[in-house]
């Protein structure tokens, strides 16, 4: 297995066309800026909470190291989303270590609980969990309290929920309440196939949830602007996850070379995939070469802008647990979209953006006939690509079993001939399986 850690160092020094996550050194990209002065530079108000939070904030899905969140925190970034399960309960640990020095009224905290797993759905079940949190965070109340992957419609109204959440209230131990989506998903209990626009806008609609955290992204426009819509109309706070979906450095070749390695040999259906795979390959050159770009450091960039640019997000949640991650969201904090960053994001769609399996999709799951879920393992391999959580994705991706996507080496495509932006769906699964499988 390629050793992702000393890949990225290798990125960091300036290797042609590497794939980069944001884990890069700020000094490149923080328009002049000295380290040092690095600071937020734009709060917004979250709907109907009132809270002015940084518009650059702490997704806490890897965080462990305490050292990075004070620096964080001096730095204005005053919003911190976290969850029961991350990092098994240590990211709840790692923010209590430091927020029990600090303020508490100066941050906004938010942690999540799944209803389908971790201990229990019933409103004794969740209250217990929800102590337990408190008790790891070292802090007597948390501002927004969310049903964390609220991938089935029903759970909107989740009555053990909604009236744990009225008793916390009145005791003082939350304010707000809230929701997360990542569309279609894959657990214990099976598929859950309700969308991410269907699941939002009915809680924005049920009228008891303050903020929710959803998915929006160049790339993924349309389901994430018709949701922020919704939520201005009445008022919900928007905070984003997955803003940033650019890869340039994709080498599917690797996959072939692995299971030779493991003494099979690929099928003829196996290398056609690869070969036309090498289109992208091939475009990613030319799209660093029209630009005179040596990574993808800066269409990254333009990423976080374009959702920046859109007063009506509120806050962006990368995930964050380096100096180096930290460094490079917080330098983009109150910058717009520019010329050439439209250009740039323009183009990368038209040329590359058919290899970008969006992010809360999954319209061609019910197709296919292994039941492969198709968005569940694209964000595993994103956490894996993207965030540097190997060993987490590789968890997540071991526990799928028989519907991983080794069933989709000798399919036919069936998910390709419903995706509706016509991407290589078996080609990106097959890149997946190479990323996450041992």
């Amino acid at each position: 297995m390629v050793n992702r850690r000393s890949f990225v160092k290798k990125s960091i020094a300036g290797a042609i066309g590497a794939s980069l996550p944001l884990s890069i050194s700020a000094s490149s990209i923080n328009n002049g800026v000295e380290k040092n002065d690095l600071k937020i530079k734009d709060f917004r108000r979250l709907g109907r909470t009132g809270f002015k939070v940084s518009d650059i904030s702490i997704g806490a899905g890897g965080l462990t190291n305490a050292n990075v969140l004070e620096q964080a925190l001096n730095m204005g970034v005053n919003y911190i989303d976290t969850a029961e399960h991350y990092v098994s309960g240590r990211s709840e640990k790692t923010i209590g270590e430091v927020l029990k020095s600090r303020e508490r009224k100066s941050v906004f905290l938010t942690t999540k609980l799944n209803l389908l797993f971790g201990g229990g759905d019933s409103k004794e079940e969740l209250r217990e969990r929800f102590f337990k949190c408190l008790e790891r965070l070292q802090t007597d109340y948390v501002d927004c309290f969310m049903i964390h992957m609220t991938s089935e419609l029903k759970q909107v109204k989740h009555e053990a929920f909604h009236d744990l959440a009225d008793e916390l209230k009145a005791e003082g131990k939350i304010r707000f309440t809230g929701l997360s989506n990542h569309g279609t998903n894959f657990n214990i209990a099976g598929q859950i196939q309700d969308p991410m626009e269907k699941v939002i806008c009915a809680a924005v609609d049920d009228g008891r949830f303050d903020v929710a955290l959803f998915v929006y992204n160049f790339l993924q426009k349309e389901q994430g602007e018709r949701i922020i819509k919704a939520c201005k109309e009445k008022n919900v706070g928007v905070t984003l996850m997955k803003a940033d979906p650019v890869n340039m450095g994709i080498d599917i070749q690797k996959s072939v070379e692995k299971m030779k390695d493991s003494g099979s040999e690929p099928s003829e259906s196996y290398m056609k995939r690869v070969n036309d795979f090498q289109a992208f390959v091939k475009g990613a050159e030319e799209f660093k070469n029209k630009y005179g770009l040596k990574s993808e450091i800066e269409v990254r960039e333009a990423a976080i802008k374009f959702v920046l640019t859109n007063k009506d997000v509120h806050c962006v949640c990368p995930t964050i647990n380096s100096f180096e991650n930290l460094d490079t969201f917080v330098s983009l904090s109150g910058t717009n979209l520019t010329p050439r960053g439209i250009a740039l994001l323009d183009d990368y769609n038209s040329t590359l953006g058919n290899y970008y399996c969006r992010h809360a999709c999954g319209i061609c799951e019910s197709s296919c006939p292994s039941k492969v879920p198709v968005n569940t393992i694209m964000r595993y391999n994103h956490y894996f690509e993207a965030f540097g959580r190997e060993k987490h994705a590789m968890t997540k991706y071991a526990a799928l079993k028989s519907t991983n996507s080794l069933n989709c080496t000798d399919c036919s495509g069936f998910c390709e001939t419903e995706c509706p932006h016509k991407l290589p769906v078996k080609s990106l699964l097959m890149l997946a399986h190479q990323n996450l499988s041992v």
